[in-house]
């Protein structure tokens, strides 16, 4: 694969993954709650979610999903009825904060994993970029499989930096301005965001 081509890659994958979405919120939440250490598993679980999601699609099957379009309307509808539990969850299931460093009722770390991975692979979002963006990046006239490898690490790798520092962000602050009345308040807006990603994915099935 070209340098140049993989370093315009890294640019468009780096818009994508910093703004802020389920998952960015996801790893924030859990953040706030656990603490940087804590969100770790967290942060694998949605790096695999997206490993798994652009394997997906590097070999075709995605391509195949959207040309179907009652496949397509159930992955869409898949990934609106996770936003809507997540975000429903959020509001009504009370959560305690946790500042002692020793979390009292831990969050078992393959809850933590498989919640980040579920909403990663669930996302149309992330199907639709890996299928817009893999077709420009890649050479025809090159074996598929490693350019696939290199594309999928480097999203994942930047998606886990991203996460890190959001992270790292919101366990410092955590200490500092936190309570257990802000931290439901931030659960109550977070949930509402989510509702309405789901809203925006909603409208926008076929």
């Amino acid at each position: 694969m070209d340098f140049v081509v993989w370093l315009s890659f890294v640019a468009i994958a780096t818009t994508n993954i910093v703004t802020p979405g389920p998952a960015i919120l996801n790893t924030i939440r859990r953040a706030t709650q656990l603490g940087l250490r804590k969100t770790i598993p967290t942060i694998l679980g949605n790096a695999f979610g997206l490993a798994v999601a652009g394997s997906f699609c590097a070999g075709g099957v995605a391509t195949f999903v959207m040309a179907s379009e009652l496949l397509w309307t159930l992955f869409h509808w898949l990934g609106v009825g996770y936003l809507v539990w997540l975000g429903l969850k959020l509001i009504f299931v009370r959560e305690e904060l946790d500042l002692s460093g020793e979390a009292r009722r831990g969050v078992p770390a393959r809850q933590l994993f498989i919640e980040a991975f579920t909403l990663a692979v669930s996302n149309p979002k992330a199907v639709l970029f890996f299928v817009a963006i893999f077709p420009q990046v890649m050479d025809a006239s090159r074996p598929v499989l490693p350019q696939a490898v290199i594309l999928v690490s480097t999203f994942c790798a930047i998606s886990i930096g991203s996460l890190f520092s959001y992270s790292t962000l919101a366990s410092l602050l955590r200490g500092r301005f936190l309570t257990q009345r802000r931290y439901r308040v931030f659960r109550t807006v977070s949930g509402a965001l989510l509702l309405g990603f789901a809203g925006k994915l909603a409208r926008e099935v076929r």
